[in-house]
């Protein structure tokens, strides 16, 4: 029940609370679940269904005001996201049962691991919308769980091997590279894992360079937390080379090596554009007047236009699409463009960018409008570019001619959920695999996925 529809043309919050006394009162009704709020723009269903870097439980306090009113048990679901808010409601007496969607879809052994004492194993929802964007795709799939939706095939849970131990080298602790070492350690082998860096992460901890998206760091601090209980071996400040690799007799190597921005694209100038890694990491600050042009469409553009506006630069966000971060769902993309409405940010669409160059102590970037087959050029002090990532693959080609399967993927078996059996290389000593944005640039859910697929039947 919409006991408050939160806007001026709405229900109010007293007429609702009225229908629902009068509901409770008429003897017809057992309880009542309560939402806030309206849904007939994308704005306005972000607020019903918040998201990453929304308050927590935003309408229990009403909920509870509910429960209050109409003396009957009152359920609620929005943005309890974890159990400690959970018991809270129910303690505080503010509700008599809790909806936790999301979370059940990034661990659905929520309550199980509760009753087994296991609280600090579930894995966490981090609010990324991922599983509501995806619904239009066809499928609700979980940002870091790439088990939900996939039970038949991918496992929940990952059974220890019935097999021998075996030594896994992963080299990489990006989304990827944890999720492999993850799973490896779960299955019960002894794995080693190496990170160039020293902190693991890889692009996740770019993100989180936007202090709204901060709790998207609840993917790697759970896998690390996961992967120490494992006891896996972990060496940061490591750029792990061929011999560096062979030094440990591995069974198994997983590159996870991610990936670099994606420049390449450019006719001239690719000296002189900043990538959104620079801007998110610290590396480059944004200037007064910037162009940034995101041939993505999806997070990694948008989080890198909302902090260049947040630091007070004067912005025009530029796309060769016909519509802004097409890969970016409804409850997701509200909250970057009312970032962009506070800063007053510029966008533009169609635009294709070919090259930049100096003039002075400005840049000129050059543009195509194909559909008005003529160039278009706009100056600014900085032009940031997002168009994804090259693979950082000189590593997988090093060890692939020593490797068993020559590096090889059965995918007919990968996409079936079956284990890997290719061997093409008699006299190779381990099976070698490259998962994630070091085969191509993509997004958190197929670098996790890539990593499950191939690791649970290690």
């Amino acid at each position: 029940m919409v006991c408050d529809e939160d806007w001026q043309r709405g229900l109010s919050k007293a007429e609702g609370l009225e229908i629902a006394r009068r509901l409770v009162a008429s003897g017809l009704i057992d309880f009542v679940n309560v939402i806030r709020g309206h849904i007939d723009t994308d704005e306005a269903l972000s607020h019903v269904i918040p998201g990453m870097g929304a308050r927590s439980a935003p309408h229990l306090d009403f909920a509870g005001e509910v429960r209050a009113a109409t003396k009957v048990p009152t359920f609620h679901a929005a943005r309890i996201q974890d159990v400690a808010t959970a018991r809270h409601a129910i303690e505080s007496g503010k509700l008599d049962m809790v909806g936790m969607t999301r979370p059940h879809m990034a661990d659905p052994h929520i309550a199980r691991k509760v009753i087994e004492g296991r609280e600090a194993e579930i894995r966490p929802c981090v609010g990324m919308g991922y599983c509501i964007d995806s619904i239009y795709g066809g499928q609700a799939a979980c940002i870091h769980n790439a088990a939900t939706g996939r039970e038949a095939t991918m496992p929940h849970v990952v059974p220890r091997t019935a097999g021998p131990r075996r030594k896994v080298v992963v080299v990489g602790a990006g989304p990827a590279g944890l999720e492999a070492a993850r799973v490896a350690g779960e299955r019960g082998h002894a794995v080693t894992l190496f990170e160039a860096a020293d902190q693991p992460g890889g692009q996740i901890r770019i993100t989180a360079g936007l202090q709204r998206r901060r709790e998207i760091l609840g993917i790697v601090d759970w896998r690390m937390a996961e992967c120490e209980r494992h006891g896996v071996a972990m060496r940061f400040n490591t750029y792990a080379e061929a011999g560096d690799v062979l030094a440990e007799e591995p069974d198994v190597v997983v590159v996870a090596t991610g990936g670099l921005p994606n420049t390449s694209f450019l006719d001239a100038g690719e000296d002189l554009v900043t990538t959104s890694w620079d801007i998110l990491s610290g590396a480059a600050k944004p200037a007064e007047t910037v162009l940034l042009y995101d041939d993505n469409g999806a997070h990694p553009g948008l989080t890198a236009a909302e902090f260049i506006a947040q630091a007070g630069s004067r912005l025009e966000l530029v796309t060769p699409e016909r519509m802004l971060a097409a890969d970016v769902g409804g409850t997701s993309y509200p909250a970057y463009f009312r970032a962009f409405s506070e800063h007053g940010v510029q966008v533009t669409i169609n635009l294709r960018l070919e090259s930049v160059r100096r003039d002075g102590n400005r840049l000129v970037a050059s543009f195509l409008d194909e559909y008005g087959h003529r160039r278009v050029e706009k100056r600014a002090d900085q032009v940031v570019v997002e168009h994804g990532t090259l693979p950082l693959d000189e590593l997988y080609f090093a060890l692939k001619p020593l490797s068993s399967n020559l590096g090889a993927v059965d995918y007919e078996a990968m996409i079936a959920g079956r284990p890997q059996a290719v061997r093409r290389n008699p006299e190779g000593g381990f099976v070698l695999w490259r998962i994630g944005d070091a085969v191509s640039s993509r997004n958190i859910h197929a670098a996790v996925y890539d990593a499950l697929r191939l690791l649970k039947d290690v």
